[in-house]
């Protein structure tokens, strides 16, 4: 993962680490330390910050500087549907939870709670399935 983007994006609207940092409602610090990659921002921040500059998800992480744009704005992020995005995943994988879980380093009970809508998905996680499986994590988040 790669998170320059998140300090050219601030620094090309010309805002500063306190500005974003009140947008996102956390300490300038905290927001330092996403930017610096010292912490992994979490999911519902990194939506936040998505929706803010209207760009993807996946190019404020690094993962894919060719998909900046999002269409749609999303204001909320959807369990129902970042679960069938997980179920679908997995299935065209052709593995169990278990097997699916384990392939992405976490424990089934986890997966089970992601793949049913118990609990939102961890960055950390969607980073190994874009890593391991090639699905974007706005694709996972439907949030283009």
């Amino acid at each position: 993962m790669n998170i320059e983007n998140f300090k050219k994006t601030r620094i090309k609207k010309g805002l500063t680490q306190k500005q974003i940092a009140d947008i996102l409602k956390v300490k300038r610090g905290t927001y330092a330390n996403w930017e610096c990659g010292n912490d992994l921002i979490p999911i519902k921040q990194i939506h936040n910050l998505s929706n803010f500059y209207k760009l993807s998800i996946d190019y404020l992480l690094g993962l894919n500087t060719n998909n900046k744009v999002i269409i749609i704005n999303k204001n909320e992020l959807n369990l129902k549907q970042i679960s069938t995005n997980l179920k679908y995943i997995r299935k065209k994988a052709k593995l169990s939870q278990k097997n699916f879980a384990e392939s992405i380093n976490i424990n089934q009970s986890t997966w089970w709670a992601y793949e049913n809508g118990k609990t939102l998905i961890t960055t950390h996680t969607l980073i190994a399935i874009y890593n391991k499986y090639g699905y974007s994590i706005d694709y996972i988040l439907n949030n283009s």
